[in-house]
């Protein structure tokens, strides 16, 4: 008797756990991306800044991304001296990724800017 309850008082923790893994996966990861973004266009802007190259700046920002383990997905400066970074990383999940309707779930990709300073 004991034995089943607690069977499936384990059960239940497990797959409640699971279902906040799964659903939480993409948010903690989008959340810790929009900081690692902003950083890498922070960087590459001060940059741009003292020497209004294009080039360097991104490998700047190609070089935040490589220490966050991320991917620069995209990256700009604008007419005004704009800096833009697009970092993109896949959110860990065990089930849902393999499923179409959810897969883009864990597609996760942020936008940063930053406005060139020193």
């Amino acid at each position: 008797m004991i034995s089943r309850w607690i069977t499936k008082l384990v059960v239940g923790i497990a797959l409640a756990g699971l279902v906040l893994f799964e659903v939480g996966s993409p948010i903690v990861t989008r959340v810790i991306l929009d900081g690692q973004a902003h950083d890498a266009a922070t960087d590459a802007a001060k940059d741009y800044f003292s020497g209004h190259d294009v080039g360097k700046a991104q490998a700047v920002a190609q070089q935040d991304a490589d220490t966050d383990k991320v991917k620069l997905a995209a990256f700009s400066v604008d007419d005004q001296g704009m800096v833009h970074v697009t970092l993109s990383k896949q959110a860990k999940s065990y089930v849902l990724h393999n499923f179409g309707p959810t897969r883009h779930w864990y597609d996760v990709s942020v936008t940063a800017s930053a406005t060139p300073t020193q």
